[in-house]
């Protein structure tokens, strides 16, 4: 016979909700604290990925009279994505 433990199922409003003492709540947040440097770090790392690959993708298209508009839209974007790096830099 298996015995339901509402308290475990997710997402239920009237389960009780379980006891977090002052040290566990400090652990949590530390963690979430350190959570978020770590997020932005990535961030940072991926927008460098994104622009650095948009970058090459321009480069290969072949030169043409009359560019497209969205490699033009391309191109404005990679523009703002490094004037953030850099403003991010200083």
């Amino acid at each position: 016979m298996i015995f339901r433990r509402p308290e475990l199922e997710k997402d239920n409003p009237i389960a009780p909700q379980p006891y977090v003492g002052p040290r566990r709540r400090l652990v949590l947040a530390r963690a979430a604290a350190s959570r978020a440097v770590t997020e932005e770090t990535d961030l940072k790392k991926t927008l460098q990925n994104l622009t650095l690959a948009a970058s090459r993708y321009v480069d290969c298209v072949p030169k043409t009279r009359k560019t497209g508009k969205s490699l033009k839209v391309l191109r404005d974007a990679i523009a703002q994505a490094e004037r953030v790096l850099a403003a991010e830099d200083c």
